[in-house]
């Protein structure tokens, strides 16, 4: 997706796209014309799509800080010692929503919880030296802060379709599977 200030190149990159996509054989102001493509019509719909998407793309980023907030402001009052990190300080898109879980918890069992609860997570952040690239130029590196923060981060629940009664769903079956986690390291 491409997104530019001026609206005179969004306006031509559009024409130029769904040129390219609807497989017309017409100039498209260069004076010669472009090569028939193969392209279907789920791909063409895509590209449609993506247009109409980006238009949205404020309002929504909007709405996922609005969210993101919230969530702040739910797993503060349920999940006191989950931490969100990146502060609101930072500008972002708000396109994820990372937790910290506390250091105690199993995330595996965490994550179990939630998806009982019918919410689904992910995981993102692995530690970037232990990708193949840098794990090939430094096979013996050990960053155990970045290490740490890896097995603990839990990604959440982040779009612009959500409500914040979801977010605040999501946070009380988050405190349910914390809460579930925590008898079974009291006995051990």
């Amino acid at each position: 997706m491409v997104k530019t200030a001026q609206s005179g190149i969004t306006t031509g990159l559009s024409r130029a796209v769904l040129h390219h996509f609807s497989g017309l054989q017409r100039p498209l102001g260069t004076g010669r014309r472009d090569k028939r493509c193969d392209v279907t019509g789920r791909e063409l719909h895509r590209v449609a799509t993506a247009l109409a998407q980006l238009r949205r793309l404020k309002e929504w980023n909007d709405t996922r800080r609005r969210l993101s907030l919230h969530y702040r402001q739910c797993i503060a009052e349920c999940c006191p010692s989950v931490t969100v990190p990146f502060a609101d300080a930072w500008p972002s898109a708000y396109h994820l929503m990372p937790a910290l879980l506390p250091v105690q918890v199993n995330r595996q069992n965490v994550i179990d919880g939630l998806r009982r609860a019918g919410v689904q997570t992910t995981v993102h952040y692995p530690p970037v030296h232990c990708l193949t690239y840098y794990h090939d130029l430094r096979p013996n590196c050990s960053l155990p802060r970045t290490e740490d923060f890896s097995q603990r981060e839990l990604t959440l629940p982040l779009h612009p379709r959500m409500m914040p009664a979801t977010v605040k769903l999501i946070v009380n079956s988050l405190a349910a599977a914390l809460s579930a986690e925590a008898p079974m390291k009291a006995i051990a």
